[in-house]
């Protein structure tokens, strides 16, 4: 009978062990990956095919926006400043738009979102938005601005990305 207790004490101990140590190297992990707002890492599968900085994407044709965004908080109005990400695409590599079939947008809170390399290419259609009423968009995690994604042909904005910080191409 003593010996079963030992036994379960000893096994409660290796699981919390475990549990500590699984914790604490997810949270390694997770702050590994984590890419800083204001700028934009692209990649394709493993490989970074290159990456823009809010800066660069400033000085990229810019087109101004109003839009009602129609969600489950209600109607919002915004004058959005932004560029259309085929500009992005064509300053990095003009061959993407050519190479790639869909673009898969993430932000700094992991939501993914997607788009159809067909949409990008309809003009003025995948948005790359800074600002909002000539403000710059708040980051999540910082004092930096950010970005985000905004597709005109998509009224309820749920593929919307918020907090960009990465584009990944399939």
């Amino acid at each position: 009978m003593q010996v079963g207790k030992i036994s379960s004490k000893f096994l409660v101990s290796a699981i919390v062990i475990l549990v500590v140590i699984t914790g604490i190297l997810g949270y390694l992990n997770y702050q590994e990956d984590k890419l800083p707002e204001g700028q934009i890492r692209v990649k394709a599968g493993n490989k970074v095919i290159g990456a823009i900085t809010l800066d660069e994407i400033k000085k990229l044709p810019a087109v101004n926006k109003k839009l009602v965004i129609d969600s489950t908080t209600g109607l919002s109005k915004h004058k959005f400043t932004c560029t259309p990400l085929l500009e992005v695409f064509n300053h990095i590599d003009p061959q993407i738009i050519k190479q790639y079939k869909r673009v898969l947008t993430r932000g700094v809170d992991n939501y993914v979102s997607g788009v159809d390399m067909a949409e990008v290419l309809e003009k003025n259609n995948v948005l790359l938005v800074y600002a909002d009423n000539g403000e710059p968009l708040k980051s999540k995690t910082g004092p930096q601005d950010t970005m985000r994604i905004v597709i005109l042909n998509d009224p309820f904005g749920q593929r919307f990305t918020n907090y960009l910080v990465e584009i990944e191409l399939e």
